[in-house]
């Protein structure tokens, strides 16, 4: 398996994840939002069948939110904080059920480990798409916000994993 940055080459028509929303972001937006510098997408090829074959990826967005949505936030802080955002994350069909989705989950954190180092970030921030993924990124460590599927984990948290050493 290979994790790269999304490019023209890889062909985005034939992945679907079984979910049409992020299926569709993966075909039609991803890419141009990269282009515009709105986000960046990594995709993980399989390179036993061809490095065009998307088996899954993620897209990371730079975004900041009020320090009291994040449950338990110290010290205090008057002003917004800095966050990475877990835009979206997929795997095809055809590869779900293998681990991919966890190995997409330990390369977001180790990006998001490796950004802290050059600029301030509080937490990776994401917003599950329904309980049975928000009980999943919980075994991942997130935690909840109260009352929603928003979900954090502290860099702090992430640092711990000592993904990048």
């Amino acid at each position: 398996m290979l994790i790269e940055p999304l490019s023209r080459e890889h062909n985005r028509k034939l992945f679907d994840c079984g979910d049409d929303d992020i299926t569709r972001f993966l075909r039609e937006k991803a890419l141009q939002d990269q282009e515009r510098d709105l986000s960046r997408t990594m995709i993980l090829s399989d390179l036993r069948k061809s490095t065009e074959q998307i088996a899954g990826f993620h897209t990371l967005i730079m975004s900041q939110v009020r320090q009291e949505e994040i449950p338990d936030d110290r010290p205090r802080i008057k002003r917004d904080i800095p966050v990475i955002l877990l835009g979206q994350l997929g795997v095809d069909l055809n590869f779900q059920g293998s681990g991919l989705g966890d190995l997409l989950l330990m390369d977001v954190q180790a990006r998001v480990d490796e950004i802290s180092k050059k600029i301030g970030i509080r937490a990776l921030m994401l917003d599950a798409r329904n309980e049975r993924l928000a009980n999943w990124y919980e075994k991942h460590d997130f935690v909840r916000f109260p009352t929603s599927l928003r979900m954090f984990k502290s860099i702090n948290a992430i640092r711990q994993l000592k993904l990048n050493e």
